[in-house]
């Protein structure tokens, strides 16, 4: 089977045209197949995100590009369940930004096509051009932890395309997505403490397709990213930092047994993340002195 054969039994575009709510272009959504080995799963990564194995038949798979519908010419984008469902208000602060939503994909990506088949350079961008499009969004539909979750799976799909092109610099953007991704969860974990917007409510949390973690989920990713990408260049700050990301890591552990919504590979991670954080924060006290 040749690849353009592979990639058309992969995925089919959507039999009903969608209207964009912002600029009212019509286009057609793609949409992956499921079933006939065109998923191998592989390991669970400690970010919770579920790797693929690439198969004879269909070769590498990477699901998460097409969850983000993106319209072609205005390039709005959300989930699924928001695109459509927009206010007009909304709408109309969406219209007002679409030369900015050109710019700052444009730069990144000169040649997106989002009414054709998606690549991982579409399924990055569109991960970017919702986290651009949900600050139009009001604070009932949790747009900052949709906004987290974007900029996490833009970093991984940018990792995947440092790892297919090494010299076209994807690792700095990932770096880059990493850090947007830490603030924003950062963020809505503080705004779920002072009821500014809810997590809970935001649906599917993640963060990949495979199961949804939820808010325990949102913990972990928020303590992980702290670890691994805060700043340290003050390290009486990166021990205040590290220590928050602690016990936001320990409210999973420290709420009970594993259930549904706390399975235990989520508490093994979590346990092994406190460890790790608390054994940076001792060797990062014990070198002040």
């Amino acid at each position: 089977m040749s690849d353009e054969q592979a990639v058309s039994t992969l995925t089919f575009f959507s039999k009903d045209e969608i209207e964009c709510p912002v600029c009212g272009a019509t286009f057609y959504r793609e949409e992956l197949r499921t079933g006939r080995g065109r998923l191998i799963a592989g390991e669970l990564t400690d970010e919770l995100r579920r790797l693929y194995e690439p198969s004879q038949k269909y070769g590498e798979v990477y699901p998460l590009i097409y969850t983000i519908t993106v319209c072609p010419v205005c390039f709005y984008a959300a989930y699924v369940a928001d695109f459509s469902t927009i206010e007009e208000p909304v709408a109309a602060k969406l219209r007002d930004q679409q030369d900015q939503r050109h710019r700052l994909v444009d730069s990144l990506f000169p040649s997106l096509d989002f009414r054709g088949r998606r690549t991982l350079i579409e399924g990055t961008a569109g991960y970017i051009l919702t986290t651009s499009s949900m600050d139009a969004f009001s604070s009932d539909r949790s747009p900052t932890i949709k906004q987290g979750l974007s900029s996490l799976r833009a970093a991984w799909l940018a990792g995947d395309l440092h790892h297919k092109y090494p010299e076209e610099n994807y690792d700095y953007l990932a770096n880059v997505l990493y850090n947007k991704a830490r603030f924003f969860y950062t963020l809505a974990i503080e705004y779920e403490g002072d009821g500014h917007q809810s997590i809970s409510d935001a649906g599917h949390l993640g963060p990949d397709l495979d199961k949804n973690y939820g808010y325990d989920g949102a913990l972990y990713i928020a303590a992980l990213l702290e670890y691994y990408h805060g700043s340290d260049d003050d390290i009486s700050s990166r021990i205040k930092s590290l220590e928050r990301a602690k016990r936001t890591v320990a409210r999973i552990f420290g709420m009970g047994k594993a259930s549904k919504n706390k399975p235990t590979a989520l508490l093994e991670k979590a346990k092994e993340l406190h460890s790790a954080i608390g054994n940076e924060v001792k060797h990062l006290q014990d070198s002040l002195g």
